[in-house]
């Protein structure tokens, strides 16, 4: 399943692999960054990594363990996954839960 998501770079979308969907449980931090109790698609950039679509509506890479502000103006908090459609995120989550 794929989804468009906003890359300001080139004031476009681009259909990027659903990979699954979060929530976030943590302080809220950043203007468009992540909000505590909101849901997020997760994504896969076509380098292959897994991103996050936050409130600014384009995809960016956080920890999927620990997401907080890179200036590290906030502690952060963690995603619990709700739904996973990649074996691999199932797999980080597995394996975190252990």
């Amino acid at each position: 399943m794929k989804i468009d998501v906003y890359q300001s770079e080139t004031d476009s979308y681009i259909a990027l692999e659903l990979a699954g969907k979060v929530k976030y449980i943590g302080e809220s931090f950043g203007v468009d960054a992540l909000t505590d109790g909101k849901t997020y698609d997760i994504v896969i950039q076509k380098n292959g990594d897994f991103a996050v679509v936050d409130d600014s509506g384009e995809d960016y890479l956080y920890s999927l363990i620990n997401p907080h502000p890179a200036d590290g103006s906030s502690p952060g908090g963690k995603f619990e996954l709700l739904e996973s459609y990649n074996d691999i995120l199932s797999e980080i989550y597995a394996r975190e839960n252990d």
